[in-house]
C-alpha cells in the first residue's frame, strides 16, 4: 500500500471537522483537525500536508490571511490550498483565489464537490492550481489574474468558462480529458450545466485558438464537435 496523501483541514466548526475527517479518513486519506488558524500554521509545519482545507471566517487571524502566509514560505508554494466556506459573495471568492487558494467551495452545497475534487488532484494526479497567475504554452500567455490571453502580441478574447477550460488544458497538456471530468469531477456544474454547454465552449474555443488546442493535447481535441 502507498503512502497515504495527507490533508490538514482548519475549522472553527467542530461540526464540520468530525464530518470532513470522517469522510476523509474512509477515503483513504490521513487527516489531521484544527479549530483556528494560529494552531493550523503550526501544524502545516509540523503535519506535512499535501492540501489544506481552509475555512474563511474564523475567529482571530481568518482563513485568507492564513492562506497568504502559508503561500509566502516555500514548503507551500505547492502545495494545494482550498477553501470551504459558507460566505457566497463573489468579492470573497475572489479574494481568495487572488491570495493563493487553487479551489473556493460553499459548505451549503460542496462537500460533495471538496471531495470529488480532493480525489482529481491527490489520487487521479490532475493539476488545478488556480494561485498560478502566468501559464505559457507555446506563443499562448494566459493570465489568470486579468483573465486575458494573448497569442502572441494578439489579444484572444475569451467568456469565462472558455478560459477555465484553456487555463485546465494547459496545466493537464496531453493528458486523456473525457468530458465527464470537465462536467462532474473538475469545474462543476456551476460552469457548465450541461454536456451541450461544454461542447458549445470547447468548439468556440478551438476555433478561436486556431489549432493551438491540438497542439496541447490530441486527446484533448478528439472532444471537440465532430472530431472522433
Amino acid at each position: 500500500m502507498g503512502k497515504k496523501h495527507r490533508i490538514l483541514v482548519v475549522d472553527d466548526d467542530q461540526d464540520i471537522l468530525d464530518l470532513l475527517k470522517y469522510n476523509l479518513d474512509k477515503d483513504g486519506f490521513k487527516t489531521k483537525t484544527v479549530t483556528n488558524s494560529e494552531q493550523g500554521l503550526l501544524a502545516a509545519t509540523r503535519f506535512h500536508p499535501d492540501l489544506i482545507i481552509l475555512d474563511i471566517m474564523m475567529s482571530g487571524m481568518n482563513g485568507i490571511e492564513l492562506c497568504k502566509v502559508l503561500r509566502s514560505k516555500p514548503q507551500f508554494k505547492d502545495t494545494y490550498i482550498f477553501f470551504l466556506t459558507a460566505n457566497s459573495e463573489q468579492r470573497v471568492h475572489e479574494l481568495a483565489v487572488d491570495t493563493g487558494a487553487d479551489e473556493l467551495i460553499e459548505k451549503v452545497i460542496g462537500l460533495r464537490e471538496l471531495s470529488t475534487k480532493i480525489k482529481a488532484v491527490l489520487l487521479e494526479n490532475w493539476v488545478i492550481h488556480k494561485h498560478i497567475n502566468i501559464i505559457r504554452v507555446g506563443d499562448l500567455q494566459i493570465d489568470r489574474k486579468t483573465g486575458e490571453v494573448y497569442a502572441g502580441s494578439q489579444k484572444i478574447i475569451l467568456s469565462k468558462p472558455e478560459f477555465e477550460l484553456l487555463y485546465f488544458f494547459a496545466q493537464n497538456p496531453r493528458k486523456y480529458i473525457h468530458s465527464k471530468k470537465l462536467l462532474d469531477n473538475l469545474w462543476g456544474s456551476n460552469i457548465f450545466s450541461a454536456a451541450q454547454s461544454l461542447n458549445y465552449y470547447l468548439a468556440n474555443l478551438s476555433k478561436k485558438l486556431d489549432n493551438r488546442l491540438k497542439q496541447m493535447s490530441e486527446d484533448t481535441y478528439a472532444l471537440m464537435p465532430g472530431k472522433r
